[in-house]
């Protein structure tokens, strides 16, 4: 349980920040104050240790809008290097073909030759990649780590930050990004 984050006093599907799922909904800039059961959550230095002692997937769920097929960026997406920025899954509820997405990605991930820890992140005080981290839990995935100081504790801790495409869908009509 993250260091001085409280379970949440009703079940979830009793909270009305929370929907019958379990997963928080707007608004996700906010203290996260539930725990994450089959995840480990990870502080700066746990991080650190985990990205610089074996392979890691870094994966970014920071959300971006979407319409007609098309993700509508305007700007660079700073993250953390070497992270694969999978937008909107950490949504409080998933459209199919955005449940099929994450799936996808995770599956993808999964074909490395060792198991490698999947870490989820977004900002600080951001419940999306909580969100995306119960959801991974949810659909079976195990070796699941939460960075919940996300993109601010990593350039807080000094580390610089590069720009990044999302990972486009399946059901993409063409990418809109160039880093």
């Amino acid at each position: 349980m993250l260091a001085g984050a409280e379970q949440p006093s009703a079940p979830f599907h009793q909270s009305a920040s929370f929907n019958q799922e379990g997963y928080r909904l707007p608004p996700f800039k906010a203290p996260v104050t539930a725990a994450l059961p089959g995840v480990t959550v990870l502080d700066d230095h746990a991080f650190q240790s985990l990205v610089d002692a074996s392979p890691v997937i870094l994966v970014d769920v920071n959300a971006l809008p979407w319409r007609d097929g098309l993700f509508l960026q305007d700007s660079p997406h700073l993250t953390i290097p070497d992270s694969v920025w999978l937008p909107n899954v950490g949504a409080p509820a998933l459209e199919d073909a955005w449940v099929d997405y994450f799936s996808d990605a995770l599956n993808a991930f999964r074909e490395h030759p060792e198991a490698v820890p999947l870490v989820f992140f977004c900002r600080a005080d951001c419940w999306l990649s909580w969100n995306a981290a119960r959801r991974a839990e949810a659909m079976g995935y195990e070796g699941l780590y939460w960075y919940p100081n996300g993109v601010d504790g990593w350039q807080a801790s000094g580390h610089s930050l590069a720009a990044v495409c999302p990972q486009l869908p399946a059901h993409a009509e063409r990418a809109t990004c160039e880093p």
